[in-house]
């Protein structure tokens, strides 16, 4: 019978050590699956010698290692969307198949991007500082003013798996869905149009609340840009929970200064942390979290797992593998 030797490599690139929850999935794969051998190596010259027997590998591949990778044909990266270095020219070219863990934080973000929404929409983001200065003042100026769910358009860049649970409890409430989304032909029910991002400009105007869940890609780098903000309507918000690197910050400092937007909320940065001294700090319009949304929550590590196992088997059984990664568009 056909054999999976893996290798796992640290899930931080360099970063050797004894991973409990590493060892702990290997355990339950060569307790669960005789046709499955695990190596977890303790620096990068064993991770050398495993390689060189493996035919499919786990974690941060790094270019000093690719060259001993003759036969690994399965990569299964740690996270849903990697760091920019974890795609390189000779990863890239390379025939082996990424694999990501996208679908196993769906419900986590979109949770967080809901409490975004409606800290902004009851005006919760302003009312904790008044709190904080024992301040009793009801809110009644336009940027505090009340967002009635039900008439609101909300806008969804990127309706991959995070993106379409956010679309389904959104439409909960009421509000009008537009997804955007280079490679989805399926609408779902529960959105209202779904478009192509060259026909994002059409729909941006009239959208009142403008979310953010793409990945960082060359294409997608500083996407967010003054130039967007300002054809967004004066009374909306934008919600980033993608990627850092799609935003260009001192744009959007610009904007909100300018009132071309209503405000931000924000998980991921250009920087992280963002420094101390950043304008954002400042803005009580602003909502800023350090990129927790999935941070600290239930049942990742299960279905990590769930994903490595089913991978493990498909392999074995030369079915298609899941979450394959596009490795030219890095997702």
């Amino acid at each position: 019978m056909k054999k999976i030797d893996i290798t796992f490599l640290p899930s931080i690139k360099g970063n050797y050590f004894d991973d409990d929850l590493i060892i702990d999935w290997c355990k339950k794969l060569n307790d669960s699956f005789d046709f499955i051998n695990t190596y977890i190596p303790k620096n990068a010259e064993e991770a050398k010698i495993f390689l060189k027997k493996s035919n499919a590998a786990y974690g941060a591949l790094t270019k000093d290692l690719i060259g001993h990778c003759n036969n690994v044909q399965w990569l299964q990266a740690p996270q849903a969307a990697p760091p920019p270095d974890f795609y390189y020219d000779e990863l890239i070219n390379h025939p082996m198949i990424v694999t990501n863990f996208r679908g196993i934080y769906n419900d986590h973000i979109s949770h967080h991007i809901l409490a975004m929404i409606l800290s902004f929409s009851k005006s919760l983001n302003l009312y904790i500082h008044q709190q904080s200065k024992r301040m009793w003042r009801p809110i009644t100026s336009n940027i505090g003013s009340t967002r009635y769910l039900p008439e609101m358009k909300i806008m969804i860049i990127g309706l991959g798996g995070i993106g379409d649970e956010t679309a389904r409890l959104c439409n909960y409430f009421g509000s009008e869905i537009i997804g955007v989304d280079e490679r989805r032909q399926d609408k779902p029910d529960y959105v209202s149009k779904l478009i192509k991002p060259e026909n994002l400009n059409i729909y941006l105007k009239d959208a009142d609340f403008v979310i953010s869940t793409i990945p960082h890609t060359p294409n997608t780098e500083k996407f967010f840009n003054y130039g967007f903000f300002k054809k967004m309507k004066e009374s909306a918000f934008f919600i980033n929970i993608g990627r850092g690197k799609t935003t260009v910050l001192n744009d959007l400092v610009k904007a909100i200064k300018n009132n071309n937007i209503s405000g931000a909320g924000l998980d991921v940065f250009e920087e992280e942390p963002l420094p101390k001294n950043h304008e954002l700090w400042g803005f009580e319009n602003v909502i800023i979290t350090p990129h927790i949304a999935a941070h600290d929550v239930p049942y990742l590590n299960e279905r990590r797992y769930e994903v490595i196992k089913k991978n493990c088997l498909n392999f074995i059984e030369g079915k298609e593998l899941i979450n394959i990664v596009d490795k030219n568009l890095w997702y």
